[in-house]
């Protein structure tokens, strides 16, 4: 569930979007955390302390041990947790310094951007300690480390298992997409990957992802052009291992998209916790509208008479005697305004649900929807389909009242869009909408 505004939330895109999405992530401001009930993926763990502690040690049932830092100070405990598990790249460098800006530190680090959001941040340095400090050796038993501390911090705080995300660079990056998801995809609902300077294919045999998974978990590459083994002394091509292991993630269903900036090497300094925090936005709502600002119950069964203007968009539903049918998740046109009257539900059937008074707001690159989701409602899902290519993105909730679902960055500037407002899988508002110049 979203850490702040505590809407529940999660973005994908089938394409790779473009590096200008992530360059336009900069100046993100701290939310302020507001109460919130655990969602079904909460573990209801119990007994650690919600405080930042630095160098912790950790043995797992294989016998390996290391340490782990955790950040968990001013994180809300009347709900369950985001957790961002942090992989260092080989030398362990961010890990043995945790304050420095080049990754974990500082403003625009991955620490503050994951706690502004209400994730507790949790670095791991691997447990190998033969030769060079990395992950990919000995790969597979690092992994079952791993799966363990997840055991032990689920157990020890409430972590919500549909927001774990996994973040890890360089030969970080190998141990989340060679050995962690192939092994121990099991431990996680949901939430997302993103992995810079890397991120091959599985090197351990890759147990079957469930389907809820692989819907709920965007997997994002974020690797320089020039990070092509030609400005390492290693030779490693980090870039052609990205492509590779995007290509097989993706053909197993994953959501994934790949940035490559022009001319960026292996280096990257102060990129980690910027990128991290345009994809948690992405995948995170923004605060909920006070109540006051949004009608707080939904209308009857309607029709729908939408008006567009510069910047929003109004949907009202006025009453009918006619439910009207609803697209697909997949439509790419939109539904013109239903006018016809149908005879009452024959008994035993289901009416459809009523269509919901909402705004919809564009901005450059995203969208956001103000809706009041009546009591009783479980999921409701605000998605976005580009009008030509598979591409889609989506943002969700699964709490009632008064709502903003936001997609932050993920679309293009003076582009046309078609979105839908869905209520347990059924729709409850459609329409098209063109981003701002």
């Amino acid at each position: 569930m979203p850490r702040a505004g505590l809407t529940t939330s999660a973005a994908v895109a089938l394409t790779a979007l473009p590096v200008a999405v992530l360059a336009a992530v900069v100046g993100l401001v701290a939310i302020v955390v507001s109460p919130s009930t655990a969602s079904a993926g909460s573990t209801h763990g119990t007994g650690m302390t919600y405080s930042d502690r630095t160098f912790q040690s950790f043995t797992a049932s294989n016998g390996l041990s290391s340490k782990y830092h955790v950040y968990a100070a001013g994180i809300p405990q009347d709900h369950a947790a985001g957790l961002v598990l942090q992989f260092h790249g080989d030398g362990a460098y961010e890990f043995a310094n945790p304050t420095s800006s080049y990754s974990l530190g500082g403003p625009s680090g991955i620490v503050a951007h994951a706690r502004a959001r209400g994730y507790i941040t949790v670095p791991i340095r691997t447990p190998d300690s033969a030769g060079a400090i990395t992950w990919w050796e000995n790969g597979s038993a690092n992994a079952d480390f791993v799966a363990d501390l997840l055991d032990t911090l689920e157990a020890g705080y409430n972590i919500d298992t549909e927001d774990i995300w996994l973040v890890g660079y360089s030969g970080g990056a190998q141990l989340i997409t060679q050995f962690f998801l192939p092994k121990y995809s099991s431990k996680i609902d949901g939430g997302g990957t993103v992995v810079f300077g890397g991120g091959g294919v599985p090197r351990v045999p890759a147990q079957p992802f469930a389907s809820d998974l692989i819907a709920d978990l965007p997997m994002h590459w974020y690797t320089g052009r020039a990070d092509n083994g030609t400005n390492v002394s290693d030779g490693y091509n980090a870039l052609l291992d990205a492509q590779k292991g995007l290509a097989w993630y993706s053909a197993r269903g994953f959501t994934t998209d790949l940035a490559s900036p022009a001319g960026l090497g292996h280096d990257l300094s102060g990129a980690f916790g910027t990128v991290l925090a345009g994809h948690l936005d992405d995948h995170v709502s923004s605060d909920p509208i006070p109540a006051t600002t949004v009608a707080a119950t939904a209308q009857p069964t309607a029709t729908a008479v939408t008006t567009t203007h510069p910047a929003t968009i109004t949907t009202t539903a006025t009453p009918t005697t006619a439910p009207t049918t609803t697209p697909s998740v997949a439509t790419t046109t939109a539904p013109a305004p239903a006018t016809a009257t149908a005879a009452p539900p024959a008994t035993g059937t289901a009416a459809p649900p009523a269509l919901w008074n909402h705004t919809l707001t564009p901005t450059r690159v995203g969208a956001d929807v103000v809706v009041t989701v009546p009591a009783g409602t479980s999921r409701t899902t605000f998605r976005v389909n580009a009008i030509q290519g598979p591409f889609y993105v989506y943002n969700y909730t699964t709490r009632a009242g008064p709502r903003t679902l936001s997609i932050i960055s993920s679309l293009t500037p003076n582009t046309t869009y078609n979105y839908t407002l869905e209520a347990d899988g059924e729709t409850v508002g459609s329409g098209t909408f063109r981003t701002l110049l």
